[in-house]
């Protein structure tokens, strides 16, 4: 794995709960360049990813959380 790691910050529209929170998680680390996935659990909204840049690109990861029918942005990177 490279040394190009970045964080991006995705805000979601819906609220998960904990059960469906742990498997989108899951699956999004499944991702290629996917390193962590996390959220606070009192701001479950926002979910941050980091990824090396080398492997995907923050649209990329945008587009994992729409594949599931979530509505989601990018907030911060």
């Amino acid at each position: 794995m490279s040394s190009n790691l970045n964080e991006v910050v995705l805000h979601l529209e819906e609220t998960l709960d904990d059960e469906a929170m742990t498997w989108l998680e899951d699956d999004v680390r499944l991702g290629p360049g996917v390193v962590s996935v996390g959220h606070n659990p009192d701001n479950c909204h926002m979910i941050m990813v980091v990824y090396d840049s080398e492997s995907t690109r923050a649209a990329n990861l945008l587009h994992t959380f729409q594949e599931h029918g979530l509505h989601a942005q990018v907030v911060g990177l």
